[in-house]
């Protein structure tokens, strides 16, 4: 069996003090704020040494089939390399919901994660490509294409436009491409927008089985609490409270 480890969110030596001083594995760098983390770079390398910590990162919240937006993407990747993340987690947009996903819009979005994927592996890192719509089967294209890519499986997002949470789906149809995982609570709902990122235990989600099946996965597996800081540390207390984690 694997193990699992446990992160947080951050952009600034203060983020990076907080998981350190609360027993987080890992920081979870935000690339939506990489001009911040440019500012205390070498702040946070170093709290993150001292504290035995590694790196993920997120990248911006962004389309890789948006040229401005892959451009700030790809910026983020090759800048990431600083921090040696392990994985790099970015929104493909493939579910078929999404009415601009004709089969080229497909075809260049694996073409240009494929490229995405190329410029991590050379440091060590993978591109974790992040459900939000989507269901398994819509991710089955994508990793078939990009070998070298994993799967972050948002528990959150798995709730909504879903009568079952489809976290499972995704960890039975490919358990050893999952690569990352965040985690949060939720109500459900019809639409992507009606995530609300809640703390553990607000929402309706029942985390045992999911977290027992990633548990089961022979590889070790990245989870990051997608909250704010302190709610993250009650998350990961409830969580062990529950022999979860």
């Amino acid at each position: 069996m694997g193990r699992l480890r446990f992160g947080g969110q951050a952009a600034s030596r203060a983020g990076i003090s907080f998981l350190a001083g609360h027993g987080f594995d890992f920081a979870d760098l935000n690339l939506n704020e990489m001009d911040k983390i440019r500012s205390e770079e070498q702040e946070i390398l170093t709290g993150a040494h001292k504290a035995g910590m590694f790196f993920v990162a997120h990248g911006p919240d962004l389309r890789v089939d948006d040229p401005a937006g892959l451009a700030r993407i790809e910026e983020s990747v090759r800048y990431a390399e600083a921090f040696a993340p392990r994985t790099i987690t970015i929104h493909p947009i493939l579910s078929p919901i999404s009415k601009d996903n004709t089969p080229e819009r497909i075809k260049l979005k694996l073409r240009e994660i494929g490229r995405l994927q190329e410029l991590a592996s050379a440091y060590g890192a993978s591109i974790a490509c992040e459900n939000t719509a989507e269901e398994a089967v819509d991710m089955r294209q994508l990793l078939d294409a990009v070998p070298g890519a994993v799967l972050t499986v948002d528990i959150g997002h798995s709730e909504l436009l879903s009568e079952r949470n489809k976290s499972l789906d995704f960890i039975e149809a490919f358990p050893d491409r999952i690569g990352h995982i965040h985690i949060h609570d939720n109500v459900g709902g019809n639409t992507y927008y009606e995530d609300l990122h809640l703390p553990l235990g607000e929402g309706r989600i029942d985390f045992a089985p999911i977290m027992r099946a990633l548990s089961a996965l022979p590889q070790e597996v990245t989870v990051t609490f997608e909250m704010p800081r302190q709610k993250a540390y009650e998350g990961l207390n409830w969580l062990r409270e529950r022999s979860l984690a």
